[in-house]
């Protein structure tokens, strides 16, 4: 059984990848729209006939996949005329005739053939090249190509050159309001059969961008290397409220082989159906040196979406929010926890296309705090408690899975409160001899708001954590410490754990080892039910499982060259008891062995 690696050490090869905006012959519309063939080169394959098959990828056969493969030629092209990129596409044939498809298959030409890579069924074939980046896509006539299963089509194009057209112009926005800036303006060209309604536009349209800085409400535009044909231009613009194509301000224009067409392009500012909002925090009465984060949080009247956002140079935040009524307040993050203390609410409007700002003060709260022990009930000798936890609820909250709550734990990798070591004070004998360890089962929560708190004590053990669902409910005071004893029920655990250490000999530098488990006898080839766990650098492991009869086995991968391989001991039977361990070591030879 084959694990994914938690590292690898193998040479990563990095594919850079380009970006194309293409269009279709309006002449073989029925063919194929083609996109950005990056974007279709990196999905995955699908197993569905007639769509989402990764093109050059993959092997013939695999989720019932076939190939199509074959020459791309252009010809009647000028001398010395060689394509910015050459490759074949496919729709499903069941394509409405007239459209393009939806989500196109594509396979650029590799040492001068192409491999497409298609689920099995029918498929509309056609060849085509690209002048650059921001063209289109020049198409062959399209077959159609009958995919099976395992095979492989053999299928040859040809592209006839064609003399590209230009499209030349302006694009404007008007009635852009005060304070709102336009990023930029753009133009989205579209061919005939493939109109753009509104929403998110068609593959077979091609972006070209104005040549404007910032800040400019109109700009020209040039798009080359178009194929000739009827096409609609719309006017495009971006701001902080995103971006905006007006579907109703289109341009038909008729670009003519070596031909340059020019098109004015003019819209409205279209209300967008979100404002900004413009906050800024002030802490009053802080001491001298206060440097805690500062956020805001919004909410929308009646219960709806709620965030917050962290603020950078002096608290002024902004948030792009949809059109309605929020609820407003700052708030101050007090470490170590991050929990917040926070300011009084205010009610804002926000509009679409403008913006709404507001000041937040939040007062400085002299803060409180909480400490003392917690203490497991019940514990079964010989279960070592591994980790203590406190979870403190403002008494107000909804419980521990509020926000406002705030964690603390002791332990291996705990925050403030890992094993403390000391000396013995009988003299300077015993002081130098081994330290021995305080408990660590203590809590301290310096950062409480000043209120009722509930805390809710909890503990870990190799078993798993549990943490009390009750609570103790303590009230903070500003400036004062409140000690109060906490304690929490064991509970029995609903689980085992296998425990040992796995011994690698024979492997290479690079390796991982650990074993795996199994509720029946594995084969070769399966492991019912399969866990697993890595064991660390000493070799140990701990495998949680379910009561029950496992076989337990351990496993070497061994990472050498760009292979993986992986050798297994003979498993040996275990029978799993809620609430105890058992031990059971390993030795494992690597591949090379």
């Amino acid at each position: 059984m084959k694990r994914w690696p938690r590292w690898t050490k193998f040479a990563v090869i990095v594919v850079a990848s380009f970006v194309l905006l293409i269009t279709v012959l309006p002449e073989v519309a029925s063919g194929i729209g083609l996109r950005s063939l990056a974007a279709r080169l990196a999905t995955t394959s699908s197993c569905s006939s007639g769509s989402s098959a990764t093109s050059g990828s993959g092997s013939s056969g695999q989720c019932g996949q076939g190939t199509v493969t074959g020459t791309v030629t252009v010809t009647g092209a000028p001398s010395g005329f060689s394509p910015a990129y050459l490759g074949a596409g496919a729709c499903p044939a069941s394509t409405p005739t007239g459209l393009a498809c939806a989500n196109p298959q594509y396979a650029l030409e590799f040492a001068g053939t192409y491999s497409l890579s298609l689920a099995a069924g029918t498929w509309e074939v056609a060849g085509f090249y690209e002048n650059g980046g921001l063209g289109g896509v020049f198409l062959s006539a399209s077959q159609f190509v009958t995919v099976p299963t395992g095979g492989t089509v053999t299928e040859n194009f040809t592209v006839p050159y064609q003399v590209p057209a230009t499209l030349k112009g302006t694009v404007q926005v008007t009635g852009v309001p005060n304070g709102v800036t336009v990023d930029s303006l753009s133009v989205l060209l579209c061919p005939s059969f493939a109109p753009y309604t509104g929403g998110f536009p068609s593959i077979a349209c091609v972006t070209g961008y104005g040549q404007a800085p910032l800040g400019l409400t109109s700009a020209p535009f040039q798009l080359s290397g178009l194929p000739p044909g009827q096409w609609t231009a719309f006017p495009s613009y971006c701001t902080l409220f995103g971006c905006t194509t007006n579907a109703n301000a289109g341009k038909k224009v008729n670009l003519l082989a070596g031909g340059t067409k020019r098109v004015k392009l003019t819209t409205p500012f279209l209300v967008p159906s979100e404002g900004q909002l413009s906050a800024t925090v002030a802490v009053t009465g802080a001491p001298t040196g206060f440097a805690d984060p500062l956020e805001i949080s919004v909410c929308q009247l009646g219960g709806g979406f709620c965030q917050t956002d962290i603020g950078f140079g002096g608290g002024a935040i902004s948030l792009i929010l949809p059109n309605g009524q929020w609820t407003v307040q700052g708030q101050y993050l007090v470490p170590p926890f991050d929990n917040a203390v926070t300011g009084p609410s205010q009610l804002v409007t926000i509009s679409g296309g403008h913006t709404t700002a507001v000041s937040l003060v939040v007062p400085y709260q002299v803060l409180g705090g909480a400490t003392g022990t917690i203490r497991v009930t019940g514990k079964p000798s010989g279960v070592p408690i591994t980790s203590y936890t406190v979870v403190a609820c403002p008494a107000s909250s909804s419980g521990r899975s509020s926000p406002e709550c705030i964690n603390e734990f002791s332990g291996p990798g705990g925050l403030g409160f890992t094993n403390a070591v000391t000396r013995r004070a009988n003299g300077a004998a015993r002081a130098a001899a081994a330290p021995v360890k305080t408990p660590f089962n203590i809590y301290q929560l310096s950062t409480l708001t000043p209120g009722k708190w509930t805390l809710y004590p909890g503990y870990g053990t190799a078993f798993g954590a549990y943490t009390d669902p009750v609570g103790t409910t303590v009230t903070i005071a500003g400036g004062t410490t409140v000690t109060q004893r906490l304690s929490v029920p064991y509970q029995m655990p609903s689980i085992g754990v296998v425990t040992g250490k796995v011994t690698a000999i024979g492997v290479p530098q690079y390796f991982e080892a650990g074993v795996q488990a199994c509720t029946a006898k594995p084969t070769g080839t399966s492991c019912p039910g399969e866990q697993f766990a890595y064991s660390g650098s000493d070799g140990t492991y701990t495998l949680s499982l379910t009561p029950g009869t496992w076989w337990v086995s351990g496993f070497v991968d061994d990472f050498s060259g760009f292979t993986q391989n992986e050798t297994t001991t003979a498993p040996q039977q275990i029978v799993v008891v809620a609430g105890s361990r058992t031990k059971a070591d390993f030795t494992v030879k690597g591949a090379s062995s």
